[in-house]
């Protein structure tokens, strides 16, 4: 087979985006890069589906060496881009050349079956007509809006974590697909580097830092591998066979930034369940499943139905209430000014049942006692959880469920409040309108809902002293709950120590409204400061942000054209415009303005150290 021929962007006379700025807005993801990854590679796959097709998908993590390796290298990668300098602060990020001389290189292929793959023309300077645009919006363009009526994502930026994940920032795509209602595979390699100059046609010319493998389209550019030549690289490389009943997408990410060891297994089998549980009950509709198999090192990973996955029984229970309108079960959220009904929820406690041997590792989602309202469009992925009261009594939890109204104006209005990595409804970023209304009226009663589910009294403002012990109610509670978890009540997993209490502390950052200040908008988050006065040199630092595919990227690191930055930290009576405060022996609520670019998401994070600070 002939080996695939790189091609390397060029700097147009208009002008581009250079790799390195493109891979700075990538930044470090805040639901860690492999959630995110999964995430959004799922809910693409999701969204790519036919209607009525159930998804297939497949999680496969493996390593390549000897021959195996020497394939890749000889069929996909022989003609490499310039060796240029690592400029990543990232100490186990590696360049493509270097990463390809080691012994042993993993792979992790993230692969969708029953959906349309990557259909369209594979260039982006042409019209299709009515036809879809995934191919040149996935590998050529950067960006793209929602396309999927009710669809999961709204931005098209989640490819980028693909490249986020690679420590070589470089994947192989494989799909079957159609293009001008044809069946044709294709197979293409990218790879995102910074911008460089190199002599080309006896010139010295500049180049953006994006590559691409395939076949010389006889224009100065590549096209992808197509035909059967494609479907041979692929089954060469040992990429999940396909033919024209199977269509979809592989991704193969080269050298993942993961530790290939035990926890992999839990924490991919988790990511799935966590986020995607909704569409893998075994009451969901055949035609919106979803099937998920994962590979470890050719070893299969039982995944198990979320009925069966301790909490997620409580919360597929409450999914099947909401689902079916089950009379004295649900709660209609409405919002009173305007009229509308905007969502659903529906709430099911239980006794917490001992949980799978995975969910005990550390850091697990599942591990906890449950006491969270999962939060979804009609798609139903999950945006996000929002915790409540949990029960005094250990020995029982509950769990919710709300899904928005499929009304198109409320649908849209909570999907055009959700970031980049959609993890979130963020009803302050929208003007004042109906929309924003919407999104605001029904998180209030949630929280409502969320913070008195447990002592109902709470929501008349009863006092402690006027009622019985929460503790005893919450056990008189627990003795009349009617549902028990999927797996009995069983021994309930212990969370380990509690350790020290800290006496110095500062609380998440929330956000806390958003103003104008000379034309520029400017964002306040707010955090409750416990300090006991033992450290008086103790800093605390407070750096901003810019929120990009569900990540964080430095100020430092942007474009001149985006800025974000500190305007000032305030402490009771003392306000300093720098990033760093000391705090001596004061406490309170911390308070911080920030300057944030049109049409983006700001955050803060706070740290501590010791050190000189105004």
């Amino acid at each position: 087979m002939i080996p695939l021929k790189l091609h390397s962007e060029r700097f147009a006379r208009t002008g581009n985006m250079a790799g390195e700025g493109f891979r700075r807005l990538l930044g470090r993801p805040a639901l860690g890069l492999l959630q995110t990854v999964i995430r959004e590679a799922l809910q693409n796959s999701i969204d790519a589906a036919p209607t009525g097709n159930p998804v297939e998908i497949l999680l496969r993590y493996r390593t390549l060496e000897g021959e195996n390796l020497q394939r890749l290298r000889n069929l996909v990668f022989q003609d490499l881009p310039p060796e240029q300098a690592d400029s990543s602060e990232e100490e186990d990020t590696a360049s493509l050349r270097s990463t390809l001389k080691e012994e042993q290189v993993a792979l992790l292929e993230i692969a969708d079956f029953n959906t349309r793959g990557l259909a369209g023309p594979t260039r982006a300077d042409i019209t299709a007509g009515d036809e879809r645009l995934d191919f040149v919006n996935f590998l050529r363009n950067i960006g793209a809006a929602r396309d999927t009526h009710h669809g999961g994502g709204t931005y098209g930026y989640g490819k980028t974590s693909l490249y986020a994940l690679s420590r070589a920032s470089t994947i192989i795509a494989d799909t079957q697909t159609t293009c001008g209602g044809t069946p044709v595979r294709r197979v293409m390699g990218c790879h995102l580097a910074d911008a460089f100059e190199a002599v080309e046609d006896g010139e010295r010319r500049r180049f953006t830092g994006r590559h691409w493998w395939g076949r010389d389209d006889a224009e100065g550019g590549v096209d992808p591998l197509e035909g059967e030549e494609a479907a041979q690289l692929a089954d060469l490389l040992g990429l999940p066979p396909r033919d024209e009943s199977r269509t979809g997408t592989t991704i193969a990410i080269i050298a993942p930034h993961i530790d290939p060891g035990d926890d992999l297994r839990a924490e991919l089998l988790e990511t799935v369940l966590w986020n995607f549980w909704p569409r893998m009950c075994g009451f969901t509709p055949e035609e919106r499943k979803i099937v998920v198999h994962i590979e470890f090192e050719g070893e299969e990973i039982e995944v198990s139905a979320p009925e069966q996955y301790p909490p997620l029984d409580l919360y597929a229970a409450a999914l099947k209430n909401v689902r079916d309108n089950e009379d004295g079960k649900v709660t209609t959220i409405r919002s009173a000014k305007p009229i509308a009904e905007l969502g659903r929820l529906s709430i099911v406690r239980g006794m917490r049942a001992a949980r799978n041997f995975m969910a005990l590792r550390e850091g697990s989602p599942m591990r906890e006692q449950a006491h969270s309202i999962a939060l979804m469009r009609p798609v139903e992925l999950v945006v996000r959880y929002l915790p409540g009261e949990p029960f005094a009594d250990p020995r029982f939890e509950w769990g919710g469920v709300f899904i928005c109204s499929d009304k198109d104006e409320i649908e849209r209005a909570f999907a055009v409040t959700e970031p980049p990595a959609h993890d979130d409804w963020i009803p302050d970023m929208l003007p004042k309108g109906r929309a924003k209304t919407y999104v605001n009226v029904a998180l209030r009663e949630l929280r409502h809902h969320a913070a008195t589910y447990v002592q109902p009294k709470a929501a008349f403002g009863m006092s402690e002293g006027r009622g019985p012990s929460v503790a005893r109610t919450a056990a008189k509670l627990g003795r009349m709950l009617s549902n028990s978890s999927g797996k009995g009540p069983g021994r309930p997993a212990s969370p380990g120590g509690s350790g020290s209490r800290k006496k110095i502390a500062i609380s998440a950052p929330r956000f806390a409204g958003l103003d104008y200040r000379d034309g520029q908008r400017v964002a306040r988050f707010e955090a409750e400061l416990k300090n006991d006065g033992s450290r008086p040199n103790l800093v605390l630092n407070a750096t901003p942000h810019l929120v990009v595919d569900g990540s964080f990227a430095s100020a430092d690191d942007l474009p001149d054209d985006i800025k974000v930055g500190l305007i000032s930290i305030s402490l009771g009576d003392r306000v300093v415009a720098t990033e760093g405060m000391r705090i001596g022996s004061t406490q309170g609520l911390i308070s911080c303005q920030v300057t944030m670019p049109d049409d983006a998401a700001v955050g803060i994070r706070f740290t501590f150290d010791e050190g000189d600070a105004a």
